[in-house]
C-alpha cells in the first residue's frame, strides 16, 4: 500500500493542475477500497472537496474532523496550519461558526503558551488560519472584511510577517487592486486607509525579508541584486494604490 499511494497521488496531480477536481476525487474513490484507511488517501480526499466548494464542503468536514481530533492529541500546533484553516471555512460555509471559533481558540491558547516558553519563536496557524479566511471572504466579494482581516491578522509584524504570510496577503491586494481598476467594485476612503497604513507597516518590518518562500535576505550582506524584499513589493502595491485611489 506505501508504495501505491504515491501513484495514486501522482496521477491526481496531472488533474489538480489543471484543476479539474472532480476527476481527483473520481480517481480517489476508485481506489477508495484499497487506500481508504490511509492518512494520506483521507487528507487528499478532504482536500480536494474542500476546493469543489459548495456542496462538497459538509464532505470535507467529515474527512478533516478525524484527522484533526487524532493529532490534536499532540497539539493544535504539531497539525498543519492549511488543515485547521480549511476546516475552519468549511465550518463557516456551513454555518458552524462555533466549531470555527473553538478551533481559533485552541490555536491562540497554544500559540500563548509557546510564545511564552520562546519569545523568538515564529508560529504562524492562527496568522495562516485567519489568512485562509480573509481570503476566502475576498473571493465571495466581502474585500471589505476580508482584507481588514489579513490586515489584522499580521501583527505583530515582528513575529507574523515572512514570505509565507505575505504571499497570501499580496495576493488578496492584487485582487482587490484589479476589481478597482475595471470599476468592479468602490472602495472606502477609510479601506484605502487602513491599507495605505497596513503597507507602510510591512514595508517598515519586511526590509530583510525576502519576497520569495524559501528565500531568505535575512543579515544577508550579499544577497544578489535580484533578490526582491517583502518591503520593496509593499511599496510597489501602496503605489497602485495611491493610483486607484485618485
Amino acid at each position: 500500500l506505501d508504495r501505491y499511494i504515491p501513484i495514486i497521488m501522482a496521477q491526481a496531480k496531472i488533474y489538480w493542475d489543471d484543476e479539474k477536481y472532480a476527476m481527483v476525487e473520481r480517481l480517489f474513490r476508485q481506489s477508495a477500497e484499497f487506500c481508504g484507511e490511509h492518512n494520506t488517501w483521507k487528507l487528499n480526499v478532504a482536500h480536494v472537496l474542500f476546493m469543489q466548494q459548495g456542496s462538497k464542503f459538509k464532505d470535507a468536514i467529515k474527512y478533516y474532523e478525524p484527522i484533526v481530533e487524532a493529532d490534536s492529541k499532540k497539539g493544535m500546533l504539531q497539525i498543519p496550519a492549511i488543515v485547521l484553516a480549511n476546516l475552519c471555512v468549511a465550518y463557516i460555509m456551513t454555518n458552524l461558526n462555533e466549531e470555527a471559533e473553538e478551533i481559533m481558540r485552541k490555536i491562540e491558547k497554544e500559540e500563548e503558551a509557546a510564545a511564552k516558553e520562546d519569545k523568538k519563536r515564529q508560529i504562524f496557524h492562527s496568522c495562516i488560519v485567519n489568512l485562509v479566511i480573509g481570503t476566502l471572504y475576498c473571493e465571495k466579494g466581502n474585500f471589505e472584511f476580508g482584507i481588514s482581516r489579513i490586515c489584522k491578522c499580521l501583527e505583530p509584524y515582528d513575529q507574523k510577517l515572512g514570505p509565507d504570510t505575505w504571499f497570501y496577503t499580496k495576493r488578496c491586494l492584487l485582487a482587490l487592486a484589479e476589481k478597482a481598476s475595471k470599476h468592479m467594485l468602490f472602495l472606502k476612503d477609510e479601506t484605502f486607509h487602513e491599507i495605505l497604513n497596513f503597507l507602510d507597516e510591512i514595508d517598515e518590518n519586511g526590509c530583510k525579508m525576502s519576497a520569495t518562500i524559501g528565500g531568505d535576505t535575512n543579515n544577508d550582506e550579499n544577497a544578489g541584486e535580484n533578490t526582491i524584499s517583502i518591503s520593496q513589493e509593499a511599496r510597489q502595491l501602496k503605489y497602485i494604490f495611491l493610483r486607484l485611489r485618485e
